[in-house]
């Protein structure tokens, strides 16, 4: 998610958080008398004749205005939270003939990871890039062996990491690499 609809969430949770005390405050105290002598003015009830709403056009007018409007408002909302965590192709750096040159990064991405697979340490690996924060993420998933040596898992890890710089453009991308390790006794599929 966007920190701008992060923002704008968290605004709008408080104002909307902050009006819905003010009103519960208030119909507790206007049940219990407590607004009348707060507020001497609060109406002992209160009463809405319809004939007069549906009789005036404009109130109809606005209120499909305003019904039109939020439900415009709820379903940018919705469409706001829909999470974009997808890369598309970029761009290498520009060599001695013009031109624009692109990669997806998605199957080299993969290719990594299947290396990585072959790694005698490693049971099985996942590999994805993904938008984290405004920044492209290499994501390697790894599993292994509760004996297997960290060091040696966190060199062969490097190693892919460093392949795979050759490939992409590093400067464009971040890596991460996340470990699961299996428990003793569990016996996880070899994924090669």
């Amino acid at each position: 998610m966007r920190r701008s609809v992060l923002a704008f969430d968290r605004v709008v949770v408080l104002l909307l958080g902050l009006v819905l005390v003010v009103i519960g405050v208030a119909a507790v105290g206007w049940e219990t008398g407590f607004l009348e002598s707060v507020w001497a003015d609060a109406p002992d009830e209160i009463a809405v004749d319809s004939g007069q709403v549906t009789e005036t056009s404009s109130f109809a007018v606005l209120a499909g205005a305003v019904g039109c409007a939020l439900v415009v408002i709820g379903l940018w909302w919705l469409l706001a939270h829909v999470p974009r965590r997808s890369v598309g192709s970029l761009r290498l750096p520009s060599g001695e003939q013009p031109g624009r040159l692109v990669v997806d990064p998605g199957p080299a991405v993969a290719t990594a990871a299947e290396v990585l697979a072959d790694d005698p340490l490693i049971r099985s690996a996942r590999g994805a890039v993904l938008a984290d924060r405004g920044e492209l993420v290499v994501r390697l998933r790894a599993t292994v062996d509760p004996d297997a040596d960290l060091g040696a898992v966190v060199a062969a890890c490097d190693g892919v990491l460093a392949d795979l710089a050759h490939v992409l453009p590093a400067d464009q991308l971040r890596s991460r690499v996340e470990l699961s390790v299996l428990r003793r006794g569990e016996v996880g599929p070899r994924v090669r």
